[in-house]
């Protein structure tokens, strides 16, 4: 009996101590995108459909999902952003939607630490819930994804798609605000005639204060007397739409 006993003790500790990984039937998957300053980046994992239905099958509507598989999703930002038109404070949080047949919830919950949804479900952890109308895919996504499309210096679209179901989330960036910021504590005496022209030629491009423009296209003119063409045609151009 005493040698039962510990034999099964000691087959016990084996299962117990194993170090065999297995591959996860999810692969993992990290994301990274920049829009302006602003670097996110997204943890999730990515199931496949394997002849299921995904939507009103696997992922019931109505009801809280992880967005992925395995440990919930998460999306950490860098800076303030606005998505979905709505502000939301610079930093990690876990992404959880609600999918319904014609509009999903995409709901960013501040605690991250979860493997898929939280135990309890608290609103007070909500810092945004945004609503998105679904789109309909003509060619079948087999494999969950998340990315990015139409991505420019400003903002960019979040896309989640899964089946022939998929939904954009707008996230705007304050690149523009950061750009103005950077220029004005940047730009001193000690200043390139490159800077001065980087600077004139990003007030030109955003339509923003003009005769600031002028003059800083003045200064790098100044500074540069040998400067390439380029220079003196953002100067005409400037001018030219002042008057």
């Amino acid at each position: 009996m005493k040698v039962k006993t510990t034999l099964l003790a000691l087959l016990v500790a084996g299962f117990s101590y194993a170090q065999i990984e297995f591959p996860q039937a999810s692969s993992k998957a990290e994301l990274e995108q920049k829009i302006g300053y602003t670097e996110i980046e997204i943890d999730y994992f990515r199931p496949n459909l394997n002849n299921r239905t995904a939507f009103g099958g696997l992922v019931p509507y109505g009801e809280v999902w992880r967005t992925g598989a395995n440990n919930n999703t998460t999306i950490d930002f860098s800076t303030d952003v606005l998505v979905g038109g709505k502000p939301l404070a610079q930093g990690k949080y876990s992404l959880y939607t609600i999918p319904g047949k014609t509009s999903w919830d995409v709901i960013f919950y501040k605690t991250t630490e979860n493997w898929g949804n939280p135990q309890k479900w608290e609103e007070s952890q909500i810092a945004l819930k945004v609503n998105v109308p679904t789109i309909n895919l003509k060619d079948k996504v087999e494999t969950f994804t998340i990315d990015f499309a139409n991505v420019n210096v400003n903002n960019g679209d979040l896309v989640i798609a899964w089946e022939n179901t998929k939904v954009n989330v707008k996230v705007e960036a304050p690149t523009q605000k950061i750009a103005q910021e950077k220029i004005s504590t940047g730009l001193n005496a000690e200043s390139s005639a490159r800077d001065y022209y980087g600077a004139a030629n990003y007030y030109f491009s955003n339509n923003l204060d003009l005769k600031k423009a002028q003059e800083w296209i003045k200064i790098a003119l100044e500074k540069d007397p040998k400067a390439p063409q380029h220079f003196k045609d953002l100067k005409a151009k400037i001018d030219s739409a002042i008057k």
